[in-house]
Order: structure tokens, then sequence, then C-alpha cells
């Protein structure tokens, strides 16, 4: 439902001496008729002009503290309104005097399930009104969007408007499902997932109240068997996060059954996931252009959408396009070396190509040393990779050997690796196998799940070295079931287990 809040009216005092002056001052008189005048106006009769006032002012985003802009200001009554610029300023004009009620709509409002509304403001023939408007603070909001007793489960809020992807019409009675971990101390420290749920009104707002005031989490929406990507949320300080949604149906958002496109989706992803992974397709299409810092193209950056066979390069002038996508909310995450991995909320639909520009800006920093403790072995032990090196059958390096190797990507790690050998491949590196150069065939596996490397130097892109706890490598026989691949009996096999994976990264 709709909620309707009133805002104050800001008044300058100049203006409002100006206007009690105006009150006041005595009518002007009107010059005494001669013949001439008489004869005139016998002629043709006066029509007195029609008085007017105007309303200006700015409206104000407290949330995200902009101005507001793309706004519409309306007067309740009459048929007057403007649109707010990019400063968030706005002129109403030709406003007969009277007293009138402001209204102010936007798409932020509609997230939230407002609409902003003003005291009556006193317009008087000639008189130009300033207000200033501002949308309320954003403890204001999760107080107005969210009860007591959810807001003394935790001071934050999610708010946000689900849509259909095709109409951009309001979904009603989708579910938002907002995720997250946190270590728990009843728990043994033991890191563990939650879940807030919300159901959509009929105006497709949702709200997900009481959530912890420091946290990263995801937000997906279902409807009708069809879901939107994960989308990361972060609060940092601030109690309000708005996030739209966009949703498919199931003429444009079509589950396929690609274990190699399911592979690389659990890889890809950034942060941790916590819906199960489904592979979706569609005919909805992805353009757009990967940049630095300085505005320049990048060369040769992934580029995949995650949870559906999508996958590419940029181009030498940094574009890329992607076909066959779903409908509605999907992330994206680009990966270059040398850069952090990038990850931003898309919203696709047929009606026409969505274009992106993607900025690599934080340069892949290296983590400062920190002390391995016997806690390691434990995460490895969790794993198996103790227990198959004491087995022997392959060759394992481990988080130390990585840093005395010093590498500065991922490759560099398997260069004295002996049934291995890196070679070149136009301005990046692929691994092949040193015991089988008929094929050079190598298998990958990225915390126990297969992974496919689509494109020369995928590789490099797809973690940091430093992220790294441990690596297997096995050739033919000596391969462990688990990480065996039907009809690559020839292949070598890379097993890498990353710090998060085994907790090396929590100290």
């Amino acid at each position: 439902m709709r909620r309707s809040v009133v805002f104050p009216l800001i008044l300058s005092l100049a203006v409002a001496s100006d206007l009690l002056a105006q009150q006041r001052r005595p009518p002007a008189r009107r010059p005494a008729a001669t013949k001439d005048t008489a004869a005139k106006d016998t002629a043709k009769p006066v029509v007195p002009s029609q008085p007017f006032g105007s309303v200006f002012g700015t409206v104000f985003d407290s949330v995200h503290n902009a101005p507001l802009a793309g706004a519409m200001v309306t007067v309740d009554g009459t048929n007057r309104f403007a649109v707010t610029t990019d400063k968030g300023a706005f002129k109403v004009d030709s406003i007969t005097p009277g007293k009138y009620v402001l209204r102010v709509t936007s798409d932020l409002l509609d997230s939230l399930g407002m609409v902003l509304v003003t005291d009556s403001v006193p317009v008087s023939d000639g008189a130009v009104v300033p207000v200033a408007l501002g949308i309320p603070a954003q403890e204001t909001l999760v107080a107005a969007s969210c009860t007591a007793g959810q807001r003394a489960l935790g001071p934050s809020a999610l708010i946000g408007r689900v849509l259909e992807a095709e109409t951009d019409k309001p979904v009603a009675k989708a579910r938002v499902s907002f995720a997250w971990s946190e270590i728990s101390l009843r728990d043994n420290l033991r890191r563990l997932a939650r879940v807030r749920d919300a159901t959509t009104g009929s105006d497709g707002v949702y709200r997900i109240c009481g959530l912890p005031p420091e946290l990263t989490g995801t937000v997906q929406a279902f409807h009708s068997g069809v879901s939107t990507a994960e989308v990361k949320v972060t609060f940092e300080g601030q109690p309000l996060v708005i996030q739209g949604l966009k949703i498919g149906s199931a003429e444009t958002v079509v589950a396929t059954t690609d274990s190699a496109a399911l592979a690389r989706a659990k890889a890809n992803a950034t942060g941790p996931r916590f819906s199960a992974t489904t592979v979706r397709k569609g005919q909805a299409v992805l353009t757009g252009r990967v940049v630095n810092g300085a505005g320049q193209p990048i060369v040769g950056a992934r580029v995949d959408v995650v949870g559906t066979p999508g996958a590419t390069l940029t181009r030498d002038n940094g574009e890329f396009s992607l076909n066959e996508l779903p409908s509605g909310t999907q992330t994206v995450v680009v990966r270059q070396i040398g850069f952090a991995p990038v990850e931003q909320a898309v919203e696709l639909s047929t009606r026409a190509p969505q274009r992106v520009t993607v900025a690599l800006t934080r340069a892949a920093q290296v983590l400062a040393p920190v002390a391995i403790t016997a806690s390691a072995d434990a995460g490895l032990d969790k794993v198996g990779f103790n227990q198959r090196r004491r087995g022997a059958g392959g060759y394992f390096i481990t988080a130390d050997d990585i840093a005395k190797r010093s590498p500065n990507v991922l490759t560099d790690v398997f260069r004295t690796v002996p049934s291995l050998r890196v070679v070149p491949s136009g301005t990046d590196y692929v691994i092949e196998n040193a015991r089988n150069p008929m094929n050079g065939c190598v298998k990958y596996y990225i915390d126990g799940s297969p992974w496919e490397a689509l494109f020369p130097g995928d590789v490099d892109r797809l973690l940091p070295a430093w992220e790294i706890a441990a690596i297997e490598v096995y050739n033919g026989a000596s391969t462990p079931m688990q990480f065996q691949a039907p009809g690559a009996s020839n292949c070598a096999s890379i097993v890498i287990w990353s710090k998060t994976r085994t907790g090396m990264n929590r100290r």
C-alpha cells in the first residue's frame, strides 16, 4: 500500500514579508476616464487579465545526500506540474491564487511505496513562492516503514520494488529473500547463514526490516517459478538500502541443464551465494564497455553473467556483447589481471539491448602476511588435502609454497610443476599437459567443483595467487575418483582450494 508522507513547507522571510505587504497595499486607482478613453472603452470592452502566481524550489534526496533529479512536482487540483532538473530545481507557473498542496513523485519514492506531499501552500496574484522539499532522513523512513517490534531485531531495513522486466508493471505476491552470513557466538564462532523474507504488495513494494547495522548479503526475488539473480547488498553505516528488482517470466527465462555453465556459474561469483545455482537462458541482449579508472578501454577482460552460459572477452576498444540472456535483474562479473573483480547488477529485457559501462578502478591488492597456525591445517584436513598428500600420487602446493614463488599471476605458480607447462597465447597464458602433448588436456576443480577455462588467461582471472590455500595436481591414473571427468583419463587435473573455503582468510 502506498504511504503518503507530509513534509513541512519552508518559506523565506523576505517572501513572506512581501506577501504580507501585498495584502496590506491598497488597490491602485484607475485614472479618470476622458472622452477619448470612454469612446475607446465603448468600442472595445477591456477584459481583465487572469491573476496568476508561481511556485519554485528544490527537492533534496536525503537518502543519497544529493538533489532529487527527474521527480515530478504537481499542484493538486490543477493541471500544473514540473520535473526537477539534475540539481533538483523546479518551477511551476500559471497557478490561480489560492491554497494548494504540492505532491512529489519519483522512482525513488515509488520504490519506498511513498508519496511526498506538503502542507497547504498559499499562492497570490503575481507572487513567486519559494519552497524547499526533501525526502526525510533514512532513520525516519525506516521508522515509517517498519514496526517497533521489527526494529528491535536490528536498526536497518532493505526496501525496494519488484517490477516485470518486459512491462515495468508492479509484481504482487513475489517473494523477496535477503540472505547473509554472520559469526555466531552461541555456535563456537561458526559462520552461519541468515535469511529474511518478505512478500510484495499490490504496488510491488517489499520491506525487509530488523537487519543488523553492518553486513553484506544478497537479495533475490521469486515469482511463478522464475527468479532474479542474487544481487549483492552492503550496509555500511547506513540504516536503509533501496534495491529495486526486475523479474522475467516463463516466456523470457528458460532453465537449462548445461553442466559446464553450471560449474562456471559457481566459480564466477565474487562473493557467497545463498540459493541453489541454476543456469538460465533467454532472448535478452547485453552490450557494454569495460574501462579503467582513467576511462581507457581494457582489452581482454572476461565478462560473465552469473547463472547464465553468457561469457566473453572484451575487444580492442573495450566493447563486449552477450546474447541469449534471461530477462530481469542479472549480475555481471568482470575480471582482468591486475584488477580486483567488479560485480554489477543489470536489468535486462527483450524490448531493447541493455548497455552498461563497467569501470575496473581497484588494483588487485596483496594481502598483508598472516600467521598460519595449526588451525589452517584443520581447514585443509576438512577438504581432504592433507590426507591425499600423505598418500602421494600427486603434486601438492601449499600457501607457503606459493608465497615463496612470489607469482605475479596464478599461472606463474605452475611453471615449475613437472607435469605441466605454461605457454603464451596472445597477451595471456594457458596451462597444458606436458605428459600428453597431443591434446594438452587440463581439467580444473575449484573448491571441489568442476570449472572450465573458456578463454586464454581465464585461470589468471579466476583467483589471485595470494587467495589460494592449496593446490593439487594429478595426471592419469593417480587422479582421485572425485577429480576424474568422464572421457578425460589422459587429462591433467588441477584442484585449487581457496582460503575462503578452508577458513584461512578469516584470521
